[in-house]
Formats: C-alpha cells, sequence, structure tokens
C-alpha cells in the first residue's frame, strides 16, 4: 500500500457503522476503506425527509453486506474481539489481525436484560430475532410484550389481529418518548376519533424521574384558555397509579398492566391448560401479582453498549460503558473513534438543548459525522454540531411524532420548579388531529413534542436555537389561531 494511504477501518454493520463507512468512501475516495460486520446483512437509510436544518425522517432498509457500491470499499464478514492499540491493530474471532490507521468502533448494542430465549420466550435484539419472531407468530394468539421503548411501541400496534398483554415499568405507554398527556392523547386516538377533539387535557399528570438527566417535575394546577390550554407548575401533586387494566380498541384487544415487571416464567404447561387444544403456552408472574398466559413473551427491554469486548485503554462512560468521545467523536486513545449505540458522549461536548438517547437518528447523525472527522475534512465550527439539538422523528398509531430538544424535562432537575412552564393543546380538523407540548425555562422554549401535522417542528427549533424569550406572551403561545412563523420570522 502506498505510504500516503491511510487505512480506515469501521467495525459495525449498524445504521452508525454503515454511515460512516459510506461517508469515508465518498470523502477520502483514494484511501481504502474497510468495514468489518459480524452479520451478512447490513442496515441502512432509504428514503430520506428533510422537515428542518436539524429534523430528519427516514426508512431502515436491510441489505446484503457486498451490495455497498463503491469502489475503495472492502467488506469482510466477521467478529471483532480486541483491539491491540499500541500496534494499531483490529483483533478479529480467528486471530487475523487489520492494521488501521483510523478506526471507528460502531459495534452497536446487546439486549440489556440476561435473558435465554426459549420455546415460547423471545428477546429481541436483531434482524434475526425479528425473523424468528414473524415464524413464532403463526401459532399464537395471544402475545405478552415486555418493555416500554421503541421496539415495544412498533410491537403493540403492528400485532394487529392478536390478544395482546403489555407489560411497562412505567405508567403510561411509551415513557421514553411521551409525557402522559401526549400518552394519553394517542391512546385517545385508539379508541377513536370520538375522543380526539379540542379540548383541555386530563387533570392528573406528572414529570417522573427516572433517569439521571431528567427532571423530577410535578405540575397539577390547570388553566382553559378557550379550547386549548396551558400547564404551569403549581402544587405538587402525584399522578395516580391508573386503576383496572384498560383495554385499547385501536391496537386489537391489548391490556395495560402498567407498573410492574415480570418475575417469573413458567413454560410447559399441560395442553388442558393451553390456550387453544394441544398448544402449550407460558405462564407469567408480574411483580403486581397479577398472572397471565400467554402463546408467547416477547422481550423488548432495551440494551446496553456492545463493549465489553475493548480494551481498558478506552475509556468508558459512567452509566453504562459506552466509549467516552469528545465532540470530535474521538476515545481517549488518538486515532480511535466511536459512533452510535456503542458511544458516550461526554457531557463537555453537549449542547445545551441535547441529550444522548440511542436512537437511529442519532446513530445515523453520528456516524456521518464521524467520517468528517476521521477524513480530516470536518470544519472547526462544525465540531460538535450533532449535539447541538436533540431530534427525533418517528411515527406512532399513524401519526408523526417530533420530539425536539429537552422535551420531557431532560438536564432540567436542578432547575427552580417555578422557572418552568409547560403549554399544551390538542386540536382536531380537516387535516387530522394534533397535538402539541412545550417545555420553556424562563421563559425561553427548551423543547417540544408534536404529535400529528403541526407543521410547528421548524418554528419550534429556530425558537430552541435563537433563545427568544416569549414570556410576554404567555400561553397565548400556543394559541392555534396564531400563526408562529410570520411572528417570529
Amino acid at each position: 500500500m502506498p505510504a500516503h494511504l491511510r487505512r480506515l477501518v469501521v467495525v459495525g454493520g449498524g445504521i452508525a457503522g454503515v454511515c460512516c463507512a459510506e461517508e469515508l468512501c465518498k470523502l477520502c475516495a483514494d484511501d481504502p476503506v474497510l468495514l468489518v460486520s459480524a452479520s451478512s446483512t447490513i442496515k441502512g437509510v432509504d428514503n430520506i425527509v428533510k422537515h428542518t436544518k436539524t429534523v430528519e425522517e427516514f426508512e431502515i432498509v436491510e441489505r446484503d453486506l457486498n451490495t455497498l457500491p463503491y469502489s475503495n470499499l472492502q467488506v469482510l464478514q466477521a467478529a471483532a474481539v480486541g483491539i491491540d492499540v499500541e500496534k494499531h491493530n483490529l483483533i478479529l474471532e480467528d486471530g487475523t489481525k487489520i492494521a488501521y490507521d483510523s478506526l471507528c468502533i460502531a459495534a452497536g448494542a446487546v439486549p440489556k436484560a440476561p435473558l435465554v430465549s426459549t420455546a415460547h420466550v423471545l428477546m429481541l435484539r436483531d434482524s434475526g430475532s425479528i425473523q424468528e419472531l414473524s415464524h413464532r407468530l403463526r401459532s399464537a394468539k395471544r402475545v405478552m410484550i415486555v418493555g416500554n421503548g421503541g421496539i415495544a411501541l412498533e410491537l403493540a400496534q403492528s400485532l394487529q389481529g392478536y390478544e395482546i398483554i403489555w407489560v411497562m415499568r412505567h405508567s403510561h405507554i411509551g415513557d421514553a418518548f411521551f409525557d402522559r398527556d401526549a400518552a394519553e392523547y394517542l391512546l385517545g386516538q385508539l379508541r377513536g376519533p370520538e375522543t380526539a377533539s379540542r379540548s383541555i387535557l386530563p387533570t392528573e399528570g406528572s414529570w417522573r424521574s427516572r433517569a439521571p438527566d431528567r427532571a423530577a417535575r410535578h405540575y397539577a394546577s390547570e388553566q382553559q384558555l378557550s379550547s386549548w390550554c396551558c400547564r404551569t407548575d403549581g402544587e405538587e401533586q402525584h399522578a395516580k397509579a391508573p386503576s383496572g387494566l384498560p383495554t385499547c380498541a385501536g391496537l386489537g384487544h391489548v391490556t395495560l398492566e402498567h407498573d410492574c415487571e415480570v418475575t417469573s416464567i413458567k413454560e410447559g404447561l399441560s395442553p388442558a391448560d393451553s390456550l387453544q387444544e394441544g398448544h402449550p403456552r407460558v405462564q407469567v408472574l408480574l411483580s403486581n401479582g397479577h398472572r397471565h398466559a400467554a402463546d408467547l413473551v416477547v422481550f423488548a427491554t432495551g440494551v446496553v453498549p456492545n463493549t465489553g469486548w475493548l480494551p481498558p485503554e478506552l475509556e468508558r462512560g459512567p452509566a453504562d460503558g459506552g466509549v467516552a468521545v469528545d465532540a470530535s467523536m474521538q476515545s481517549s486513545v488518538p486515532g480511535i473513534y466511536a459512533a452510535g449505540d456503542c458511544c458516550w458522549v461526554r457531557p463537555e461536548a453537549r449542547g445545551p438543548q441535547w441529550f444522548q438517547m440511542r436512537l437511529w437518528t442519532q446513530a445515523r447523525a453520528q456516524g456521518l459525522y464521524v467520517a468528517k472527522c476521521m477524513s480530516g475534512t470536518a470544519d472547526p465550527l462544525e465540531l460538535g454540531l450533532p449535539f447541538e439539538l436533540f431530534t427525533h422523528v418517528t411515527r406512532f398509531c399513524g401519526q408523526k411524532v417530533v420530539l425536539l430538544g429537552l422535551y420531557n424535562g431532560q438536564r432540567l432537575g436542578s432547575e427552580p420548579p417555578g422557572d418552568i412552564v409547560t403549554y399544551a393543546r390538542t386540536l382536531a380538523g380537516k387535516a387530522g388531529n394534533s397535538f402539541a407540548r412545550v417545555l420553556l425555562l424562563r421563559g425561553r422554549l427548551q423543547g417540544a413534542v408534536l404529535l400529528g401535522e403541526t407543521e410547528l417542528e421548524e418554528t419550534f427549533e429556530n425558537l430552541i436555537l435563537d433563545g427568544i424569550d416569549l414570556s410576554r406572551y404567555g400561553p397565548e403561545f400556543m394559541d392555534p389561531d396564531i400563526d408562529l412563523q410570520e411572528v417570529f420570522d
């Protein structure tokens, strides 16, 4: 190899790794790029829709490892098991050593729960387990979903025609994405159009402190303004635990089990106890004392960074062991970078309205950005740009979901309660129903949750980034009859 060529190596066939490898091939057309993936299939993105400067929506696609169309790209299906940081070698499972000048670790994550899949219990973790789920559903009637993240949400709405028991540790659906108000709005959409109206929100609600970054905030006071509403922090009042087990008609037959976990699973029941003749099932005991029988129990309970194979020279984050990286995605070892689920962004690299949530949107942004840093093409003014504002776009219940900034009070736990205010509104119209909730700190917008076609994402994005003081507008800030784009243009 000519001396002037750099050996660029990327480990991982997920979104971050593939986006990094593809971008490196474009930025460093004369340098060889090697993508190492443990799987023969890799994940890419397609149908990218740019809603605003920082808000993108795209589809995840799976491709064969050998179909990436770059002349300077070499692909290798192999498992990486170590790194010799002194000799700059990536070590593979068969003992092969691959020399590198710059290395990106995008090894993804592994399931959080130490559970072994059995005949009636499945841990969702990769494309292979998704295919296995499809196979097992053919003989199932009643399915238990355990978890409350993005995968659980997708499962709950996609398993039409099945009887579903949905088990979650939280008091409302989608806790990682929605507060109680937004969750209640979504459940209203599921139950039918008659519950979706331009109206005041439920009186009960709370900020729940379940993560180090999340604000522990409670609000109870409520004021109705015309046909929309505002919420402000007031006398502390905890939300009551839900009574009974509601059924969501829009999701088929779904039994919601809140604030509990699975404590035991008993398999191999007799055919006489089965859900259908001759078909064995499992009996699941929950921490709230409830028992349920199911044909299949699907665990979608989150992941942790896949970093157990890495050497100790690479500094780890304190929370979950992700590889610590700075504003240029570089680790504590020069020449080694990390991106996606396996990395932990140092606090000093994070913008005031950004926090880390291991999502495909962040994996894509980090993969593209780390390629610029590895290639030396990143503008100094761009350093840390992916960590300026948290954004995420997904879809649930057929509605677009846009999350901006500190939408759920993340990182605001130490702020005085009187300095935080939230305003929310629900609207019904010919274009469909929508929900919008914003959070302001001392009059300045910090975050927003937008459900449906609100057409507010670009305006709110700009308001967050510009830090405009909105105090003088009060709750009228959320009046649907005011054209915010025109006011703040």
